[in-house]
């Protein structure tokens, strides 16, 4: 799948497994360099004292090296001699080498503070050997590191200087002067845990164990459209490598949105991770209602992110009825089990009656004003220039969905009359926003009162409601998105008009660049207001740019602007907002669009 002459490699993509903390990525700037880290501390790549680079070695120098990994295990080659890793999900990695040794020297990303000695060893607190062999490390905020030869040699360097930190750590395999060969176990684990450090499965089978695994999880998935099966592949990995198992604050499997740069279990992305696992119902519904466990019992408020250390401050839209009314297009009532309706209706009541009540516009019939723009989703979209609070009709559209799915737990939990107000205010929700927040042109967002002049794709997002909406709003809709020069790019749609002077392709994420969660929402919603040939042609544009750069959340669609004609700013080399490269969110997203939209009429 990944490897030095493949058609990607492993600068923007992590390489990972389900349910472990660990990951290896080749270096931004030094070509050919594999460097391995854990992200259980939450520090992103770009400021950790955490990680290490990787030498495959003969004779004590290190030697230039060609690798490729798939599910199953990545390999470094040199030569006739190679070095092989395995990262498992029970919290630990095997390395094995035949005809030559491999070397783990520890380097920091985290420019020392003024205070802290210079060196590359300042993540470590303690290392010492253990009477039973192998050595464990403390690394203090990473937690510890046991590693063990199995067969072959294994030590450490570790030199310690006056000013009271170690300069320094190398991990040394080298192998046995008879076969050859070295195999050996890196473990990682938090506290003072004894960790059961006995028998060992064969490296062989640890691999087919993960390739396994993977496979077992792409059953879970739709077929995608003809011609995106590699493509596909890739993206149910990105997904499959990003779940993680429970650990610390997080109670129960997650999807992460990434290793290196945000590494949270994000509250609508759960959400996300569900729409595309159709033949994996009890799994996307259990996705769905995850966040419910942290559900704030006196208000109804879900976290925005969760993290091992906790949850994070900030809020994410109610998607989850998003969510549930497109699982049930397209795979039936039976995604919601009958003896859940008991169970996760008041939760959902819980949740809509937050937003109706704490973000309250104050002018009745459940209108609401968001306090910040991660609420409704669009980070730094145009329609929010006019600050807050601000009353958004793509939040009610999610809220809109919300009720109705709440409506259906009521029923399956026999409150008839429960989901019939439900309903009822959905209706009045709807009327609302086509009444008071159409223009003729567009959805508006108001901020005191007033519509917000903008440009935004953002504008148009209250599609999600499909037929709910007037005819006339839905045709309007489609033809301005498929207008050329507008919003619709060769790669997808844009997520500000061309034509607006606020473009922007660099960092700003929702400002210009196409983006992966908005062309998979407008073209669902296109599709569920029965405009099937407009959704399918926007998804298209987005997933043929996927297939062809690769999972990657966000692209420039232009090398220059098109209202000015000026050269766009130079991309910035792989970093956190160079388009978000290969997380789980465009994983989905590609995944529901390939499977459910394109050649889906």
């Amino acid at each position: 799948m990944f490897g030095t002459y493949e058609k990607f490699n492993l600068v923007r993509a992590p390489y990972a497994r389900r349910g472990s903390v660990i990951y290896l990525y080749e270096d931004f700037y030094k070509t050919g360099l594999l460097r391995l880290g854990m992200h259980k501390s939450g520090d992103m790549i770009s400021g950790t004292d955490f990680l290490f680079d990787i030498a495959v070695t003969k004779n004590g120098a290190a030697v230039p090296y060609t690798y490729f990994a798939d599910a199953g295990s990545l390999r470094l080659v040199s030569g006739d001699a190679s070095v092989e890793f395995a990262i498992t999900d029970r919290r630990h990695l095997r390395v094995r080498g035949r005809g030559a040794g491999a070397r783990l020297t520890l380097v920091s990303t985290n420019p020392p503070a003024p205070e802290r000695a210079p060196g590359h060893g300042r993540a470590l607190r303690g290392i010492y050997p253990k009477p039973s062999g192998g050595a464990e490390a403390d690394f203090g905020k990473y937690g510890r590191v046991f590693v063990k030869a199995l067969s072959g040699t294994f030590h450490y360097e570790a030199p310690y200087n006056e000013t009271g930190y170690y300069e320094s750590l190398s991990y040394h395999f080298l192998p046995g002067a008879e076969t050859g060969e070295f195999d050996a176990a890196l473990h990682e684990y938090d506290g003072d845990e004894i960790y059961p450090f006995g028998w060992y499965e064969p490296f062989d089978k640890l691999a087919a164990d993960n390739t396994a695994d993977f496979e077992s999880f792409k059953s879970g998935y739709r077929p995608v459209a003809k011609g995106y099966e590699e493509t596909a592949e890739y993206a149910m990995w990105t997904i499959w490598s990003h779940r993680v198992d429970p650990r610390g604050y997080i109670k129960s499997p997650a999807m992460i949105l990434h290793h290196q740069w945000a590494i949270v279990a994000a509250s609508w992305q759960q959400s996300y991770n569900a729409m595309p696992m159709q033949r994996s119902l009890k799994e996307a519904w259990r996705l769905i209602c995850s966040l419910f466990d942290y559900q704030d019992e006196r208000t109804g408020r879900l976290p925005g992110m969760l993290a091992y250390s906790g949850a994070v401050a900030g809020m994410q839209p109610p998607f989850q009825g998003f969510a549930l009314d497109f699982l049930i297009r397209n795979a039936g009532e039976d995604v919601i089990p009958r003896e859940d309706c008991v169970r996760m209706y008041p939760k959902f009541a819980k949740w809509i009656n937050y937003w109706t009540t704490y973000r309250s516009a104050g002018v009745g019939g459940d209108v609401t004003a968001i306090q910040s723009p991660h609420e409704s989703g669009w980070d730094d979209a145009s329609n929010f220039k006019d600050g807050f609070p601000a009353s958004d009709p793509n939040t009610m559209a999610f809220l809109v969905l919300l009720m109705e799915c709440t409506a259906r737990l009521a029923r399956g939990a026999g409150m008839d009359d429960d989901a019939a107000k439900w309903d009822s205010r959905a209706s009045k929700l709807t009327k609302t926003i086509v009444d008071d927040f159409w223009d003729g042109e567009k959805f508006v967002t108001k901020v005191k009162g007033e519509p917000v002049d903008s440009k935004s794709l953002a504008c148009f997002q209250p599609i999600i409601l499909g037929k709910r909406l007037p005819r006339r709003i839905i045709n309007r809709i489609a033809e301005k998105l498929m207008m050329p020069g507008e919003w619709l790019t060769e790669i997808g749609l844009a997520s500000e008009n061309m034509r607006s002077p606020l473009v922007t392709f660099g960092i700003s994420f929702v400002c210009g660049r196409v983006v992966a969660p908005q062309n998979m929402i407008i073209s669902v919603g296109l599709q569920a207001a029965g405009k099937q040939k407009e959704a399918e042609e926007i998804a298209r544009r987005y997933c043929d740019q996927v297939k062809k750069e690769g999972i990657i959340l966000g692209f420039a669609p232009y090398d220059h602007f098109p209202l000015t004609g000026e050269p766009a700013p130079d991309q910035p080399r792989p970093f956190a907002t160079d388009g978000w490269p290969w997380n789980s969110w465009c994983a989905n997203c590609f995944m529901t669009m390939a499977s459910s939209v394109i050649d889906a009429g």
